[in-house]
């Protein structure tokens, strides 16, 4: 996949990556286990942690927008999955569109336990890396670069493959 030694050390930068996406979402997936009888996926915790916060229900393409994702179809799987768990549930009209989402007692209730367990946890491993919570803010803005330069990679790639 790499041709140079620029693209060798990218490939190696996007094997972390995805190294680190995954774990992270199993740890979301245990975490949540932990604390709630409903077994969800990382990507259901991140749902609900989004519908969860704040006190404004949110729209699918809202959570979406957050989320950084454009699989409608997939997120619309898990609200209807959650929504049958009893963790969110609908408001507003019968249009998909129109349909906002909020964390329903049991949920709020599960969010804020699983972020005590995650309170409990991750910040005594992290206190390990050295100046971990110093970097942070600095860390979370280059990541969101990242996910921007990636965005727009995209882009590029779906414009060629409709080029003749």
């Amino acid at each position: 996949m790499a041709s140079s030694d620029v693209e060798s050390r990218l490939s190696d930068f996007e094997f972390r990556l995805e190294r680190l996406t995954q774990a992270y979402y199993r740890w979301k997936a245990a975490c949540f286990a932990a604390v709630c009888e409903v077994p969800l996926t990382g990507d259901d915790v991140a749902l609900i942690n989004v519908v969860n916060i704040g006190s404004e229900p949110k729209r699918l393409s809202e959570v979406g927008q957050l989320l950084n994702r454009v699989d409608i179809p997939n997120l619309q799987y898990a609200t209807r999955k959650l929504v049958r768990a009893g963790l969110i549930e609908t408001e507003g009209s019968s249009s998909r569109k129109e349909t906002r989402y909020r964390t329903t007692a049991k949920g709020q209730a599960a969010a804020a336990a699983y972020a005590a367990l995650r309170g409990e946890t991750l910040p005594p491993m992290l206190d390990a890396l050295d100046e971990w919570v110093a970097n942070l803010e600095k860390t979370g803005k280059r990541m969101d670069l990242l996910a921007s330069l990636y965005g727009q990679a995209a882009q590029i790639a779906i414009s060629r493959r409709h080029q003749s």
